[in-house]
């Protein structure tokens, strides 16, 4: 039976929280939902989640929708998939607050409180990350101790960064009452007090609760366990890492196949445009044996008319049959327009689409990116396994022609050395069985974070 449903919106979120389960001995499945998936009918993808899986982590592939088209899809789905009050409902949000946080989190909630007897429903909202260095002060979002408008990543955004919390809340209309961080550090029966409080309170549809520790987000999490249980709970993945212990869900690692894994080189895809990101394929691309494909955005866009754009696909095939390693990424280049995004991962996900029989492996950085090689291909179910370091779930393809070993990896995540860890674990697994996949056990909860200069 199925304890804990997440929707993401998009798919390096949706993997983030599953291995926040995954770490608690729970049977996490993300699952591809929506577009360019046909290898499962609806009903076939009901019943094997709910035989198959403890927590049910949905990418709704919203990031870059119009707030009315992703409130729809999330309305559908929680309407599709949890309509039982038993369910913990948990609405991953991005911890830097990009996408449609508050039309989602509104449609979330206002999709819960229909389906429950009881109309005084409101959300627990703790978008920190500390392990990533995103931390809430005063309701307001930090990055490093930055607010969101200073940082690099809301840069190359369309519309203005907005830091303060309440103010995102009320565009979709959400009120919303701030426990600061001292009512978090407070005596445990005192938080269940304020929260039971201002739960009940008319004007409130949105808790904000300030956290900058892993300590803060575990007292959230268990206060928060004396409101309804249709509550619905929302964050980065650093909430859910500390939900299943205060929810009391516990359980046994699922077990894992033992058909032997996919055999082959590692295809690496950066479609973010992070620094980070690229600092990270920089430093790959420069290792030996590894072939790098740096594309620009005009050939990506281009498509398959343009000649450069058939002769990087031409160079990928031949590296890939040859058996190298090969990261494809997009040229550090100018900025690359906000509404170009979708069409840039579309494009990378068209230049893979021949190569999941060449490779043993991906390694994507982008959940969108991900996202669109993984439809390329039709894989619409990964089965979460573990994580290599924080932010960097582990997982093998199910209900697809091999299993295949997957990484994921939201963009601003990680250090230099992380497509290195991943090329290093891949290069000398196991491959005789999928058990052999899974890394050397790892607190449930992250405590490495990441340096300043990463942000």
């Amino acid at each position: 039976m199925r304890l804990m449903l997440v929707l993401a919106d998009d798919l390096s979120g949706a993997a983030d929280c599953a291995v926040a389960c995954a770490g608690h001995g729970l049977h996490a499945l993300v699952l591809l939902n929506g577009r360019g998936v046909a290898l499962l009918s609806d009903r076939d993808v009901v019943l094997l989640s709910d035989r198959d899986a403890d927590v049910l982590s949905i990418d709704c592939d919203t990031r870059s929708q119009s707030p009315a088209n992703a409130a729809a899809e999330v309305t559908r789905l929680v309407q599709k998939y949890s309509r039982s009050p038993d369910h913990l409902l948990f609405k991953k949000l991005d911890s830097t607050l990009r996408g449609n946080v508050a039309a989602e989190l509104a449609a979330a909630l206002e999709a819960r409180r229909l389906i429950s007897a009881d109309r005084r429903i409101v959300a627990v909202l703790a978008p920190a990350f500390p392990a990533n260095g995103r931390t809430t002060a005063n309701g307001r979002q930090l990055v490093h101790g930055r607010p969101l408008e200073e940082t690099e990543i809301w840069q190359r955004e369309a519309g203005p960064a907005r830091s303060h919390i309440p103010e995102t809340l009320q565009e979709a209309g959400l009120r919303s009452a701030l426990i600061p961080l001292h009512a978090i550090r407070s005596d445990m029966g005192e938080l269940q007090s304020t929260m039971t409080r201002l739960a009940e309170a008319p004007n409130v549809d949105v808790l904000v609760c300030d956290a900058e520790t892993e300590d803060d987000l575990r007292a959230i999490a268990a206060a928060s366990m004396v409101l309804s249980p249709s509550t619905v709970w929302a964050g980065s993945a650093g909430l859910a890492y500390h939900l299943p212990l205060a929810a009391g869900f516990a359980g046994t690692h699922a077990s894992i196949s033992d058909q032997p894994l996919a055999i082959g080189p590692t295809l690496f895809v950066v479609g973010s445009l992070s620094s980070v990101s690229r600092e990270q394929a920089k430093l790959l691309a420069a290792s030996p044996g590894v072939v790098d494909i740096c594309i620009s955005a005009n050939i990506l866009m281009e498509g398959e008319h343009s000649p450069e754009w058939l002769r990087h696909q031409r160079t990928l095939h031949h590296a890939l049959d040859a058996g190298s390693d090969t990261v494809v990424w997009l040229h550090p280049e100018l900025r690359v327009e906000n509404e170009k995004g979708p069409l840039l991962t579309a494009a990378l996900g068209r230049l893979a689409a021949q190569c999941p029989g060449r490779i043993g492996a991906l390694v994507a950085t982008g959940g969108e990116s991900a996202r669109a090689v993984l439809d390329a291909w039709g894989i619409a179910r990964l089965h979460i396994l573990g994580q290599l370091e924080p932010g960097l779930p582990l997982s093998v393809t199910e209900g697809w022609t091999r299993q295949l070993p997957v990484l994921t990896k939201a963009g601003g995540f990680g250090t230099p050395q992380t497509l290195l860890h991943c090329r290093q674990f891949l290069r000398h697994l196991d491959r005789s069985s999928a058990a052999n996949l899974c890394p050397a056990p790892r607190s449930p909860v992250p405590r490495s974070p990441i340096p300043e200069s990463r942000a």
